[in-house]
């Protein structure tokens, strides 16, 4: 090997070589972002059009079905989601994963630019939005105390939001519970009936008051003067003054017809903390920031605004995503290190020499160290993801040194001088390791090129596993044997302490085991048929145990946080909804675990944020605390709650079905019927439904006729009855720096039923004798219609849907949808209709299929690697036949630990592949080299095996042990990452014992049947030579 020789002649030049990396990783190491998980660019692109207003059928009818057959036509578009409301739609677009969302915004952008002309006039322009990971709260302060919720807003406003946005990675902050400061005009509707005043014309006068407007410049010699009009208002009571029309030449003021109050605008959501009423700032950080240092910073401000703040004022961080991502990455690489320690720990244990160990050990922290390099070229972060790469691959890392420096003892064993030793004994195993490095390699770059969400989020594993192998592979041909050749000293004996007695008494009995496993391997070589047979039957009886493993997208983790979910009824205040949020609230602060609770309520919905003691400091999980719960929320009459827990990659219930079609009727009809379905089905709790009744709906219709002959328009209407009920803001007060809306509407008084309707006037296109306008009835030229309406409709790739939702207890995803699909089948659908499992449903679809290409692909290029080393086609066979010994105990290693089937466990599979290869490598290589200096095949099979046991039970032993820390682990979302050892250590044990046994006896009928073969054609050569 030319980097040995080379190492072996030039010390110094090696060890400067690998110093270099470890010094450039750790200046990389500094610099890296840290996130829980690595930074993915999701393709969304979201039109949002206002068209105020206007009934959620409208909007649908003449705006959202045209912006979604505009954008259909885009390459790329996976999915089309619509939400409609009143007076606005929403249209969300789902791109392949391999779209560049900047390119996606841009196609979107030109196809809706292009049919603007097609929508209504008096729509607001259309928005597009880019979707942003980053767009979800990094942190989450409520502000509390002994003052109004006005003074609070204020104080938020004024002093913490300005502070706080100024925090360097800090994006935008959104603030609930807050009441800014209104000035509202209290109108009289009498009075202005008495008047004759129309809504217009005052609306019309009060925009031209209190305004202040640049006049232009007066320029006089070289001297210049700004001019400006200032009419704005120094008080709120100056708004009495305001001119509203004139009648009878007589000037009319706002006194004459309203009122003017200094109050707060109505509340749209009401926020608690503890059950105390506050106001919430969720902070969410720039694209591209590091999360950590964000919330780091954020928290440095916050103890700064507490200290000026009033008496009896608290600010208090009540989320922090900070947390969990530092506890979730100090936890892998805690197992990491930990996992390095017993990897040691076991060389130690085999080669018995501190020298020799340590000279190994060396490549876990220069292979870990040098990857962080890479990962900063490759804009990589500091995630669970990429760390946990590095902490899988801890036993991995010393495995090429392990081989080597065996050899190399070996070599010194025979009598050769260090040097000679360290460089025949690296030379006469570098194809093999070279090989098995390779093998890994080839598994790990098809995991970081899978495509979907699962290969974004694994790309960064797989790519962190091969390099730092091949880091590994470096330091094993360059510092291994340098530093074996110049320290190694196997004279050293064990010392006569407990230690060095107990090392002694472990390898004298594993030479035992080798001379046994030989004399069983020799007699397993003269009964072939039995031991290949007994192999293909455990593998098939494996595969028999797969339909009692569960499977999952990915595993739901105990993060001491989840979420409490309420829709409430249509037409329920904002306040109906606050008092039942208090009343949920209790409930769940009367749970010992529960330390915090920060409820938002609005007039759709509540949401309750629960936290949690750590699961360290609690006997029962979040599981069953949420059950207890679920239980005491539900027994309120007419609340059903939802809770949902963070999950890793997935943060929605794990069950969602889209029930598609054209009336909306019909599909609540299916609806209903199906949500009976799932909620008899075992293990649903928590099912929802997108369908909500229709709110009370009074529908004021014009009367054409009548209304043409007056000249009433449909839009003066419309323009009357909103300003008057909605309010319409007119003006703004300015005081000081701040400026306040001047809204006008009728008095509370005068909006209190819909019998306040009778006594609205509107004005007719026709003036009585004294050339006034003539008002008329709105009775006049309206009628009033009570109905229900859909407050929302939603879409889902153009038809009209409604989505079922529900979260699972005591079941797995796979074997719930496996019952669900059947009982689904027992549902008659009319023609058009059709149910769309979607959510986490489909990406588990989607992922297994990308993980199934990897791995099909990681086997073939196994077989490339293994055929270019062997030149041979037959041979790799051989060795490949430990891939399925592996899955033997991958599956029965998810059975023990009762881990289900998820992406992280498939991954592990994949990596299984890689790892099993490489102890048939050895074994086969070294026999290759025996047959080739003359000995026999069955004998140079049982040397190979006796010889390469220690280093293949070394190698295995190191990474089970280097593994065990992951495969338990108990920090944030230790949950999640476990199946992958779970799957990896039962099958690198299954796959080690029985790859000592099977892989010779394969490789021997293998041989037998290219000697047949050769001996075949060359009989048939020799019988049948050229005619003459």
């Amino acid at each position: 090997m030319i980097l040995t020789s080379i190492s072996l002649k030039r010390p110094v030049f090696a060890t400067v070589t690998i110093l270099a990396l470890i010094v450039l990783g750790f200046f990389s190491y500094a610099t890296l972002n840290v996130d829980e998980w690595p930074n993915v660019e999701f393709p969304y692109v979201t039109v949002m059009v206002t068209y105020r207003g206007a009934s959620p059928e409208q909007v649908e009818t003449k705006i959202t079905q045209k912006v979604e057959e505009a954008v259909s036509s885009i390459a790329g578009v996976k999915h089309i989601y619509s939400t409609i409301r009143e007076g606005v739609s929403y249209t969300t677009i789902e791109f392949t994963l391999e779209t560049s969302p900047a390119t996606a915004a841009q196609d979107v952008r030109d196809k809706i630019g292009r049919i603007r002309g097609e929508l209504p006039q008096d729509a607001d322009e259309p928005v597009i939005m880019r979707f942003d990971p980053s767009e979800a709260p990094i942190a989450s302060v409520v502000v509390t105390g002994n003052m109004s919720v006005r003074e609070l807003t204020i104080l938020v406003d004024d002093v913490i939001k300005r502070r706080l946005e100024t925090v360097n990675g800090v994006g935008a902050i959104n603030v609930y519970g807050a009441s800014k400061r209104e000035i509202q005009i209290n109108l009289d509707k009498d009075k202005i009936a008495a008047y004759g005043l129309t809504i217009p014309e005052i609306v019309d006068n009060l925009r031209g008051e209190n305004l202040e407007v640049p006049g232009g410049k007066v320029t006089h010699g070289d001297r210049e003067v700004v001019m400006r009009t200032a009419g704005n208002y120094k008080t709120v009571q100056d708004f009495l003054n305001a001119p509203v029309g004139r009648r009878d030449n007589v000037q009319l003021y706002v006194a004459n017809i309203a009122t003017v109050t200094d109050t707060t605008e109505e509340p749209t959501s009401i926020t608690k903390f503890n059950g105390r009423e506050a106001i919430g700032l969720d902070i969410m950080k720039q694209s591209g920031t590091n999360t950590v240092q964000v919330v780091k910073d954020v928290k440095k401000v916050l103890e700064e605004l507490k200290k000026d703040l009033p008496p009896g004022v608290e600010l208090v961080l009540v989320r922090d995503n900070s947390r969990t991502i530092k506890e979730s990455v100090d936890d892998v690489i805690f197992n990491l290190v930990l996992g390095g320690v017993l990897a040691v720990a076991i060389v130690f244990l085999f080669l018995g020499n501190w020298r020799s160990t340590m000279i190994s050990a060396i490549a876990i922290p220069a292979s870990i160290i040098s990857t962080f390099f890479i990962m900063k070229l490759l804009n990589f972060t500091l995630n669970t993801m990429s760390l946990m790469a590095l902490s899988l691959a801890v036993g991995l890392l010393i495995d090429d040194a392990i081989v080597v420096i065996e050899n190399i003892v070996r070599h010194m064993e025979m009598g050769k001088d260090k040097f000679t030793a360290a460089l025949e004994g690296t030379q006469e195993i570098g194809l093999a390791v070279t090989a098995t490095t390779l093998t890994l390699v080839a598994v790990f770059v098809p995991v970081g090129l899978m495509s979907g969400i699962v290969g974004q989020f694994f790309k960064q594993f797989g790519i962190t596993v091969a390099f730092s192998v091949l880091v590994s592979l470096f330091v094993a041909f360059t510092l291994t044997p340098m530093l074996s050749a110049n320290y190694l000293d196997i004279a050293h004996g064990q010392k006569n302490n407990a230690l060095g007695r107990f090392i002694t008494w472990w390898n004298r009995h594993f030479d035992r085991l080798t001379e046994r496993y030989s004399a069983f391997l020799a007699s397993a070589l003269t009964k072939r048929g039995k031991v290949a047979a007994a192999a293909v039957l455990m593998f098939i009886a494996s595969l028999g145990l797969v339909p009692f493993l569960g499977s999952n997208f990915i595993s739901r983790t105990d993060n001491a946080e989840f979420s409490v979910t309420v829709d409430v009824d249509a037409g329920m205040s904002v306040a109906g909804s606050s008092a039942l949020a208090d009343r949920l609230t209790e409930i769940i602060r009367a749970v010992p675990e529960v330390t915090m609770t920060y409820s938002v309520a609005d007039a759709d919905t509540i949401k309750i944020y629960t936290r949690l003691t750590e699961k360290q400091q609690r006997k029962r999980s979040d599981d069953q605390i949420i059950a207890e719960l679920r239980g005491k929320l539900n027994a309120i009459p007419g609340v059903k709650v939802s809770v949902t827990k963070k999950a890793g990659l997935n943060e929605s219930k794990p069950v969602t079905l889209v029930i598609r079609g054209e009336n909306l009727d019909t599909l609540a009809e299916i609806a209903e019927q199906t949500q009976h379905v799932i909620e008899m089905t075992p293990g649903a709790v928590d099912v929802t439904s997108t369908y909500k009744p229709g709110k009370p709906d009074a529908q004021i219709r014009i009367k054409h006729d009548q209304a043409a002959d007056l000249g009433v328009s449909t839009a003066s209407v419309a323009d009357t009855l909103r300003t008057m009920f909605n309010g319409l803001v007119v003006s703004q007060y300015k005081d000081g720096d701040d400026r306040f809306d001047v809204r006008i509407r009728l008095a509370p008084e005068n909006r209190v039923s819909l019998s306040d309707l009778s006594g609205i006037y509107l004005p007719a296109k026709y003036r009585d004798s004294r050339g006034q306008t003539i008002m008329a009835p709105l009775s006049q030229v309206t009628e009033t219609v009570y109905a229900t309406s859909p407050s929302e409709i939603r879409r889902y790739d153009r038809q009209k849907q409604i989505q079922l939702s529900a979260n699972l207890e005591g079941t797995s995803l796979g074997k719930f949808n496996k019952v669900l699909t059947e009982k689904l089948k027992q549902i008659p659908l009319p023609p058009g209709y059709s149910f769309v499992a979607t959510g986490e449903a489909e990406r588990m679809g989607e992922s297994f299929t990308s993980i199934g290409m990897a791995l099909a692909l990681a086997v073939i290029f196994i077989f490339f690697v293994l055929a270019a080393q062997f030149e041979s086609y037959i041979d790799p066979f051989a060795i490949m036949l430990s891939l399925p010994l592996a899955i033997i105990g991958a599956i029965l290693g998810l059975l023990v630990m009762k881990s289900d089937l998820s992406i992280m466990s498939l991954i592990g599979v994949i990596m299984l592949m890689g790892l099993v290869t490489k102890n048939a490598i050895l074994l086969i290589d070294f026999t290759k080299q025996r047959r080739a200096e003359g000995i026999d095949r069955d004998t140079a099979l049982v040397e190979a095996a006796r010889i390469r046991m220690r280093p293949i039970m070394m190698t295995t032993a190191a990474m089970v042990f280097g593994m065990l820390p992951l495969a338990f682990g108990i920090g944030p979302g230790a949950e999640a990452r476990a199946p992958m050892a779970h799957a990896i250590i039962g099958g690198l044990i299954t796959s080690t014992i029985l790859t000592l046994l099977v892989v010779p006896v394969v490789y021997s009928l293998l041989d037998d049947g290219k000697q047949k073969y050769r001996f075949a054609k060359l009989f048939k050569a020799r019988h049948t030579g050229p005619k003459t």
